[in-house]
């Protein structure tokens, strides 16, 4: 199984151009490729590897019902760049506030994403850690936990394109579905791109 950090490591250093896909929602327009504005924000999230039952893992959160921007979706654990911070600590402090602690050992960044809804650049960071006993998922911002196997990234029976509603607008939403939980937007383009390196 260690073949594959191995792999992706030798992949992500070879930088090749990245792939998109076809992950973002019917209303982005490609807008997560950007450009960015001068009022975007910096934030950051990280892919964590972690290997269980003999296989490859990553953490998602569900986000509190509670919080002012993507209320419910599915995302990685991640938030804002703090001032002086590279996005590298702020992808692991980030974690931490919202998993637990834990030793992050970092392979490489990916591409940055635009969000144009909440107007932020996000830059994913890939790692690998070990699985804790148990998640410690912060109350105020996690409403539960997702272990995401990793295979499923790359098995087209998982992706599927759900029709969903915001206010008075209905749109459709490439991503990944994980039982009854549908990954899309932001997340499935960054899942996406992980895939693709794992593909290669």
């Amino acid at each position: 199984m260690q073949n594959l950090i191995e792999n992706l490591r030798h992949s992500l250093a070879e930088r090749p151009r990245p792939r998109w896909g076809g992950m973002g929602p019917e209303l982005s327009y490609g807008r997560h490729r950007g450009p960015v504005r001068v009022t975007t924000r910096r934030a950051a999230v990280l892919l964590a590897l972690y290997e269980q039952a003999g296989q490859w893992w990553l953490p998602l959160t569900v986000r509190h019902f509670n919080m002012s921007r993507h209320q419910g979706q599915i995302s990685l654990p991640g938030g804002l760049i703090e001032p002086g911070e590279g996005s590298d600590d702020a992808a692991v402090r980030e974690f931490i506030e919202e998993l637990g602690p834990s030793r992050v050992e970092m392979l490489d960044q990916l591409e940055a994403c635009y969000v144009y809804v909440s107007d932020t650049l996000v830059t994913p960071w890939v790692g690998v850690i070990a699985r804790p006993q148990a998640w410690q998922p912060n109350p105020r911002e996690v409403e539960r936990v997702i272990e995401l196997p990793v295979a499923v990234l790359t098995d087209p029976a998982a992706r599927r394109v759900v029709t969903l509603q915001r206010g008075p607008l209905h749109f459709s939403a490439p991503g990944l579905t994980i039982g009854d939980d549908h990954v899309w937007g932001a997340t499935a383009v960054i899942l996406e791109q992980l895939s693709n390196f794992l593909r290669q």
